[in-house]
């Protein structure tokens, strides 16, 4: 099973020079030092960040 940390998206987005990027960047750093259940939980905040830029369309970004 992939992992949300681990896929070429988040990897690609971590890349990017926007807010977006930055908390991208952030969770990752946070998932290196986490347990199995962190990561858990940093995934789903991840996807909850990501699903809420998208509803805000990429202009803003």
């Amino acid at each position: 099973m992939t992992r949300l940390l681990d896929s070429a998206r988040i990897e690609t987005l971590s890349r990017e020079e926007s807010v977006r990027g930055v908390l991208v960047r952030m969770v990752l750093e946070q998932a290196e030092h986490a347990d199995n259940e962190e990561v858990l939980q940093l995934e789903n905040a991840l996807q909850l960040l990501l699903t809420r830029f998208k509803s805000l369309g990429d202009d803003v970004l």
